[in-house]
Parts: C-alpha cells; structure tokens; sequence
C-alpha cells in the first residue's frame, strides 16, 4: 500500500536505538523493512495478521487518505496500516527472529569429490621480449600449458595489464573450466571461499566453505526481509506484478545476501573478495525474485516457471559483494512450485544415488514430496502454506524465544517455550504436539470440532476452564494473559485446528498420490526423511498421531535437518555433483496435485484426524 501524494521525508526514531529518514508516502511497515528492521507481518502488510504492531510515542500517523489514524488498545497501531504525518517516535520494535533451517548434515558430506567449477592456478610467466615477441594473453596460454582454448574474459584482461609490468614471478589465475576470469598477483591460492545460499520464504540460509578443504567455515540466517510483503509465495507474486513491487523484493533479497556475506567474513576473519563462487537453492519464485525476472507466469496457465536453468553469472547482475571475478550459479528448477530447493535436497540426502524406496518430505513455508531412488523419482508441490512457520494462526509465531515448542496435558496443561522464557506465542512444531494432546485427552473429535459442553464437563476443572467462546469462536486458552509475556491470552482456536487440519491433508495426499502414481504401498517406503526448519523440531510422535506423515515405523522416520542447504554446499563443491542436480531437474518427474482425478475425495477424507490416538 502507497500513497501517491504528499510525497517528502520525516525522521523516524525509534526509541533507545536509531534514527533515520522515510518517506510520507510509504507505510511504516515497508519503511521499517527497507531499513532492515523486520517486523512480523503474515499477511504481507493487509492488515489482517495483526502481528506488525508499534507503539508511537511522539508524532502523528495517518491512513492512505491522510486521515489522523487513533491508537488500537495499548496505544498499538498496525505498522503495515499507517503512514508518518510527520516526525515520529517509536518505542522499541520487537522484531522477526530468524528461524533455524537445521544442520548442514556432515555426513552426507563426507564422500564428496573436492572438484569446484572454480579453482586458482599458480603459474611462472615467462615475459616476452623484443626477441621473443607475443602478446601477455599468449604468456598466459603458454603458462598454462599451452592450451589454445583458454579465453581470458576482458575484465581479466585488464587486471592483466595492470599485473603483468610488475614483472612478478608468480601469478594466480581464476579460472572456471577453459575461462580465466581474474589474475592476481602473487601466490593468492590458498584464499579461496565460496558461499552457498539457501533461500526460503522465511528464512534465508549462508553458508561459508572452504574450498581448498571442502569444509563448511562458517554459518548464518537472517529472515527473508520479502516475508513483510507476504509469508507465502503466491502473495508475493502478487506483489511483483507491478514493476516498483518486483524491483522491491528483488532489492530487498539482495541486500540480505550481502548482510549475510557481511556476517559471514566477520566471523571467519576474511574480506569479501576472498569469496569466488556462490550456488543459490531456492523455490522457482525465490530465484525468479532474486534475478529480477518477473515470477507471474507460475500463477497463470498453463503455470510454468520462465526459466528451469541459467548459466553461471557475475556477481554484478544481482549486486552481491564478492569478488568481481567470481561466478554465481543458481540450481537449477524442476517445475513452476517445485524447486531448486528440492533439487538440492535431493542431492543433499543422495536420494537420487540410493536404491532404498525413500521418502523425502521437505518441512518448510511450502511442502515438496519426492519419492523414489536412483531409478525413478516423482516430485509433488503440496500447499502446506506458512503454518508450520507459526504464521496464519491466531498466537502463532515462528520458533523464536518465548514461542511454545511442547504441550502435555494432563490434570492442567503443561508447556515448555524455547529458552524457558514467558510464552508469547506458539510455534508450528507445538501447535502440532497440542493438537495431538488435544485428540488424546478428548477435547476435540477426529473431525477437527472441539467437544461439546457436557463432554468438556467430565474433564479436569483445569481443562474445562480453557475452553472458551472469544468473538464468536471457540478456542482453548494454553496461557492465560495474566502469565503471558503480552498480556494476552495464548490460545489454539478452531480457526487455527483447521489450518492445521488442511496443511497435514494436502501433505499425506500428496504423499498418497504419489505412491500411486509410483505402484508402492506404505509398506515398501524404506526410509522416510523429513527435511526442512520445522521438520528440525518436529515431534514426530505427535505428527504420526495426527496424520502429518505417513503411518510408518517410526525407526524408518529421520530428520535430515537443512537438506537444500546441504545440496547446495555439495553442488559447490563439486562439478560432479552440480551435474547430478541438472540431471535430476530433466529427469524428476512432476505430479501436478490439483489435476489428479482422485486429489479431492483424497483431500477431504485425510482432513480429519485418525482413529485411536
């Protein structure tokens, strides 16, 4: 939302903390967000969430028609709502935490072949002379062994002729494959990093590698600054259609790269230009959205995705501070909702090199199956949306301190939030385990409905008393405000039962579907492994009680932890294995859900809980 008149800045303080300059015509919201402060706001700055709240204290706002806008309760007003009338105060943000993605599995990184597209070659130039008279691009093919197939590219040729009258003995070539790309002076061959991204909805992944050692270095997230414009992808497609809302989410994305890459050299003590090489992974939107190219076509028939695969790149074309000779390569896609993220899985696990019948269920803002081995894979999209990331349900949050991870309840409820702070709110892993305990103990049916009164009355008092009426809805209060640490009641409403409910059908239909379309039953699935940030902190127990996976033995369900961040560090590391991801992206075979003749019968019967929890 901007306004299109009143154009001018004002200054913004936030109290305690900063201050910088906005516009009048942008909302506080996209203000904040620009300026890296990232606020909640699921529902990308509609105003139905309510989760972007600040509190002013000095100065006035007002709404698109310049109308003074009043305080909701507490002196809060929705961020994504309001715009500055003039300068503003405002007390401390509680800002977005950055969600883990999981682990970068050692072990499947174990066997890797060290063989990088990008490598540095320490040679001896033998300089020319009246004598022996040859251009410097000659000495260098010379000194590389004489192969007349190398080119030089023309940024390298003139790092060359800056080098090249030092006279230096040794020099340092980049190269990938026949193209020289940078010279440097000197022996420069032990630096020499890479960075590989795994870009989410949510949260965006960096992992720094060594990569004379093959080792990751050094690791950091930051939240994907493109979550305020909206938490699922298809909001933000939405919010590219316009070219000053692509450029935005292109721009914002960028810059969290470059926060990252910032992070990252602080931490392992080198300087941007010692990185060389970068691989991204992330869903077709998010690559899309990265490079600047509209993603409007994954929403229009017949949905399919502008590009599935780029050549490598500079560094320039999406203004990542690395070092100028370096290459950046962007895994490739499979289809319009099926990523590279899920390319990069599959490597990260080896799914596609295994003759075990596996499962691989990809746990983030969206949900991508694949099941198969080296034989034959089937790839599906499901529209898992970003519940599991805490957003849509009325006290979710994302796994961050104070969000409620574990419920058990008993004679009263028990809970646990990460760090053991006072609850502010419940994350998607313990809404998971609370709605279990909920079929367990009676409070809901297999359908989804809380009890009635007369079966609530033959519980505990301490349960009966959770089960409230609150604007017309049902709800169950897990903490009351007295005890919370936002003075409001933490509660599971039958709104936010049934968003679970949808999200765990289209998961286990989607996991049906394709084992019919493959010919297996749940039987002969070998390994099930669950990939992904909340896939990290699942409870598998309750997601078995609940339907989320398949009913298997639970020895055969393991947790992978960040498995496309995984992939995209093997894919760095090796040519070989960046060869296995193109050829998995042409080969993985795509099941669209919704064309399925089967999806809605299979869909509605799998909404309802199981039996005999």
């Amino acid at each position: 939302m901007e306004k299109t008149t009143g154009k001018k800045k004002v200054k913004l303080t936030i109290s305690g903390t900063r201050a910088f300059e906005v516009p009048t015509h942008e909302t506080l919201l996209r203000s904040l967000t620009e300026a890296g402060i990232m606020l909640e706001a699921t529902c990308g700055g509609q105003g139905s969430c309510g989760k972007c709240r600040i509190r002013v204290l000095s100065g006035k706002v007002v709404d698109g028609q310049e109308n003074l806008v009043e305080p909701m309760e507490d002196d809060w007003y929705l961020a994504c709502q309001v715009y500055p009338a003039e300068d503003l105060v405002i007390d401390k943000t509680t800002q977005a935490k950055v969600n883990s993605k999981g682990e970068i599995s050692d072990r499947f990184l174990e066997n890797v072949d060290l063989l990088p597209s990008i490598r540095k070659e320490l040679i001896k130039p033998v300089y020319p002379t009246l004598q022996n008279n040859y251009s410097l691009q000659e000495m260098i093919r010379q000194a590389s062994g004489g192969d007349e197939d190398i080119s030089i590219d023309i940024s390298a040729l003139k790092e060359l002729a800056r080098v090249a009258p030092q006279k230096l003995d040794e020099i340092t070539i980049l190269r990938s494959a026949n193209q020289i790309m940078a010279f440097e002076a000197g022996d420069t061959s032990a630096s020499l990093y890479g960075v590989a991204f795994d870009i989410g909805s949510t949260t965006v992944a960096g992992m720094l590698v060594d990569l004379n050692q093959g080792k990751v270095i050094a690791a950091a997230a930051e939240t994907n600054p493109q979550a305020a414009y909206g938490a699922d992808v298809i909001s933000r497609i939405k919010a590219a259609r316009t070219e000053d809302g692509l450029n935005t989410l292109t721009s914002v994305v960028r810059k969290c790269l470059n926060d990252l890459v910032a992070k990252l050299c602080t931490t392992a003590g080198i300087f941007n230009k010692d990185i060389y090489w970068v691989t991204v992974a992330g869903n077709s939107t998010m690559e899309h959205l990265l490079l600047g190219v509209s993603p409007e076509y994954l929403t229009v028939s017949p949905y399919v995705p502008v590009f599935n695969d780029v050549p490598q790149f500079p560094p320039d074309v999406i203004d990542l501070d690395i070092n100028t000779g370096g290459r950046i390569i962007v895994l490739p896609n499979i289809a319009s909702f099926v990523g590279a993220d899920t390319v990069a899985a599959i490597v990260g696990v080896d799914q596609d090199l295994t003759t075990k019948m596996t499962l691989l269920i990809d746990l983030g803002t969206n949900g991508e199956i694949v099941l198969g081995n080296k034989d034959k894979m089937l790839v599906c999209s499901t529209a898992a949306g970003p519940a599991f990331e805490g957003a849509q349900l009325s006290s979710g949050m994302r796994a961050a301190n104070g969000a409620i991870d574990d419920v058990a309840i008993a004679d009263d409820v028990y809970f646990h939030t990460i760090k053991e702070e006072l609850a502010r709110g419940i994350c998607g892993s313990g809404v998971i385990k609370a709605i279990a305990e909920f079929v367990k103990v009676g409070i809901i049916t297999t359908s989804g409905r809380f009890v009635s009164n007369d079966r609530i009355a033959l519980l505990p008092d301490n349960i009966g008393k959770r089960l409230i009426v609150q604007d017309g809805q049902k709800e169950f209060v897990l903490v009351f405000a007295e005890k919370s640490a936002t003075g409001r009641d933490i509660s599971i409403t039958q709104g936010d039962i049934r968003e679970i409910q949808l999200v765990k059908s289209s998961i286990f239909t989607g996991v049906e579907i394709l084992m019919e379309s493959y010919g297996i039953a749940f039987e002969e699935i070998e390994q099930v492994l669950i990939a992904g940030a909340f896939g990290n902190h699942l409870d598998l127990e309750s997601a078995l009680a609940i339907g989320l996976v398949p009913l298997a033995d639970r020895k055969k369900i393991i947790p992978v932890g960040n498995a496309a961040g995984t992939g995209a560090v093997k894919a760095m590391l090796s040519e070989r294995i960046m060869e296995r991801c193109r050829s998995i992206s042409s080969r993985a075979k795509f099941i669209e859900l919704a064309n399925h003749p089967g999806f809605q019968k299979k869909f509605i019967k799998n909404i309802s809980f199981p039996e005999g929890i």
